[in-house]
């Protein structure tokens, strides 16, 4: 499955004349499998550019291209439990599933497989959601977009009210989801360090416009103009530059979070080995 952006814009009107562009003249390829990373300054169109992508928005000109369709595109919005309204989580996550025009049977086997992928525990499954931590509630959420079985999961700023370890905790499901799926990610985020740990591909909005497609090492090898942004690096990405910046033998261009922990290890090591000496 390919999803391909060709010259997407979008375009508000507010009345009285008054238009606002919020993409503008956007083109990516986003392939089947790929976990990527949407970055960029509050405002910059993100949110927009996923909903385009879930058809959710039809573009003021350009189009959105699905090749090879073999399952849905689902969106999972900011704060998804605003949009909880069924009686217990059961029924809140066989929601989607039921659109899907699928069997009693199939229906449920995809909601307690859905239910168990997040870790959500059984004694919950028969709970209003919005009786449950905002920490369950995430996952709720998540057990309804995976329920669908997409072949492309948009997450849009997952992590808002979620503290260090829900973060963790939701890094940890991602991979395990997707190492049984291989669906495609598309992840929305004010959060490198999260972003980090899942993506190798970066997407950078300002303004509406795509200003770079490339890898979390590219980026930082040429991100001092993005900084004046007000963006910032993964911190173990940071942490190289600057030890290389300081002379140090290291590569900071590394795409993923573990090559990463791998490169500052060895330097450590060394380091450790020519204080102690022979």
């Amino acid at each position: 499955m390919e999803i391909n952006l060709e010259e997407v814009s979008v375009e508000f009107d507010r009345g009285h004349s008054f238009k606002r562009k919020a993409l503008t003249g956007v083109g990516i390829v986003l392939m089947e499998q790929e976990a990527t990373a949407l970055i960029g300054p509050t405002g910059s169109g993100k949110s927009t550019l996923l909903r385009v992508i879930a058809g959710l928005l039809k573009p003021t000109s350009g189009r959105v291209k699905i090749s090879k369709k073999s399952g849905p595109i689902v969106l999972s919005i900011q704060e998804p439990h605003r949009g909880f309204f069924a009686a217990t989580v059961w029924e809140e996550v066989q929601f989607g599933p039921e659109n899907q025009g699928l069997s009693s049977a199939e229906i449920s086997a995809r909601v307690e497989w859905a239910l168990a992928a997040v870790e959500l525990p059984v004694e919950k499954w028969e709970v209003p959601p919005f009786l449950l931590s905002g920490g369950e509630q995430r996952r709720v959420a998540l057990a309804s977009a995976i329920a669908m079985k997409p072949r492309f999961l948009l997450l849009d700023e997952p992590t808002i009210g979620l503290d260090r370890t829900g973060k963790e905790s939701l890094v940890i499901l991602l991979k395990k989801i997707r190492s049984e799926t291989k669906m495609g990610l598309l992840i929305a985020s004010h959060e490198p360090n999260f972003l980090y740990a899942i993506t190798n591909r970066v997407l950078l909005l300002e303004q509406g416009v795509l200003r770079a497609d490339t890898t979390w090492g590219l980026l930082a090898a040429r991100f001092q103009p993005f900084a004046e942004l007000g963006l910032e690096l993964p911190l173990l990405l940071s942490v190289l530059l600057q030890l290389k910046a300081e002379g140090a033998q290291v590569n900071p261009e590394q795409n993923m979070e573990t090559e990463a922990l791998k490169e500052l290890r060895q330097f450590l090591r060394k380091e450790r080995e020519g204080v102690e000496g022979p």
